[in-house]
């Protein structure tokens, strides 16, 4: 069988989660002002779309987790690059919220399936001391798919139909890309012992404050990348178009998240996790102030979208550390957990946004982000 290098390991997953999380999943953020302008949606109905679409990516999780180790990398591979293609066809053929909201919960499963076949292949097929820099580098794919989806976007103005059927042909494109690097019949675990699953397994005190910060950082993100361009564009910071290159920031600045290794070699766990984490809670709270702003909303875009993927990829390293005997099952638990922060926010921000307003609502999810610095790893997660 032949044995992938790092860099087409690196690029294939970059590949396939950059389409399944900036452009299958996120891309309905990017899109928001333009269908709620077509369809006359309220906040509420797109805050509910958007729940939807992280209750599929929950379902996802489960089942990706369960067959994590046990089938083929590219089955899981195939799976989710399917779904995402298939949802924002969907999407894209849309003439009413129906066939836009089977699409938005098709595409959702699509971002469950992208991370854990790749953290099992840097585990086969990678060597130790490159492995780190691997598995950040696909972390930040989300980073890479942002970044080309807002130009997408930007180049076809309002018809955002046509924003999801191009995003569905980079998908095709990467899945393709990603099918041909992994070797047929490959599978990470196949050939040891897996650990069983049970709830002793992934809810213990090494996995504790790794979970719970998931959690927090999903409810965190999920009121930006639902509510941010939307809530500049409605306030005057931003026109439309320049909405849309808002992301393309966003996107930029994420890269950076391929860094992580190295700053967690620099500054140590603790310190890089923390660091980030009020790094975070910093950008929501200039989001917070930036509705008729454009400064401060740029400043808030970029230092989002590096202290993000920063963040994600620095708990995608520890959670290969705490489940090291099925790491593609452990990031889908971690992954599962952040995603149900991902939807329990645009689910709990549509009703408390009448009380306080949405200032209020990236406000308090700011002091949330900033008490995540707390449940920093007490281990090395590169070591």
């Amino acid at each position: 069988m032949r044995r992938p290098s790092a860099l087409a390991v690196a690029s294939a997953g970059i590949g396939s989660v950059g389409t399944a999380y900036g452009m299958a999943r996120y891309g309905y953020g990017l899109l928001l002002p333009d269908i709620r302008r077509d369809y006359g949606l309220s906040t509420a109905a797109l805050g509910a779309i958007a729940a939807g679409s992280y209750a599929s990516y929950l379902a996802g999780s489960v089942a990706v987790g369960a067959l994590a180790g046990r089938v083929g990398l590219r089955s899981l591979v195939l799976a989710g690059g399917a779904a995402g293609v298939a949802g924002m066809a969907l999407a894209g053929l849309s003439a009413g919220p129906g066939l836009l909201v089977a699409g938005v919960l098709v595409a959702g499963v699509s971002a469950a399936f992208a991370l854990p076949p790749f953290t099992e292949a840097a585990q086969a097929y990678v060597a130790p001391e490159r492995r780190a820099r691997t598995l950040a580098s696909i972390s930040s794919g989300t980073g890479w798919g942002v970044a080309l989806a807002a130009p997408l976007a930007i180049v076809v103005g309002g018809a955002w139909r046509s924003a999801w059927l191009a995003f569905a042909a980079v998908g095709v494109v990467a899945t393709a890309w990603a099918l041909h690097v992994l070797p047929r019949g490959g599978r990470a675990a196949a050939d040891r012992a897996l650990p069983g699953l049970r709830l002793g397994w992934f809810v213990c005190p090494r996995s504790g404050p790794l979970l719970a910060g998931a959690l927090l950082v999903g409810l965190g993100a999920s009121l930006y990348w639902t509510f941010a361009v939307d809530f500049l564009v409605t306030g005057g910071a931003l026109a439309p178009p320049a909405g849309r290159l808002f992301l393309v920031l966003v996107g930029i600045a994420s890269i950076v998240g391929t860094g992580a290794g190295e700053l967690v070699d620099r500054l140590g766990t603790r310190l890089a996790f923390a660091s980030m984490s009020w790094a975070l809670a910093v950008a929501l709270a200039l989001l917070a102030l930036a509705a008729e702003a454009p400064a401060l909303a740029v400043a808030s875009g970029l230092l989002f979208g590096a202290a993000y993927n920063l963040l994600v990829a620095i708990q995608c390293l520890w959670s290969v550390r705490v489940f090291a005997g099925r790491p593609g099952t452990g990031v889908a638990a971690v992954m599962f957990v952040m995603g149900a922060g991902l939807l329990i926010g645009p689910l709990a921000a549509a009703p408390l946004a009448g009380a306080a307003g949405m200032e209020g609502i990236f406000a308090g999810a700011a002091t949330m982000l900033a008490l995540t610095a707390l449940l920093a790893p007490r281990e090395s997660v590169t070591a």
